[in-house]
């Protein structure tokens, strides 16, 4: 087993994407239930955490094609 003494950067950032998609999900079914907040805000701040999880998640797949050593 490898051991390394410090994550890639890609990887802190696929689980920053993955944070923001579980995020997501539980949002839409959460907030407006707990909070008393409208459905059109809680769906705003869903998209809005949706399109964070698929934007780190992207960003981790291009710094991760650039950090792997062409043949």
């Amino acid at each position: 087993m490898l051991v390394r003494k410090y994550p890639q950067p890609w990887n802190r950032t696929m689980s920053i994407g993955m944070f923001f998609l579980v995020a997501g999900a539980l949002s839409l079914r959460f907030l407006a239930r707990i909070s008393g907040m409208s459905t059109d805000l809680a769906d705003g701040l869903s998209g809005l955490f949706y399109g964070l999880a698929i934007g780190c998640m992207l960003l981790s797949l291009r710094m991760r094609g650039r950090n792997t050593p062409r043949p």
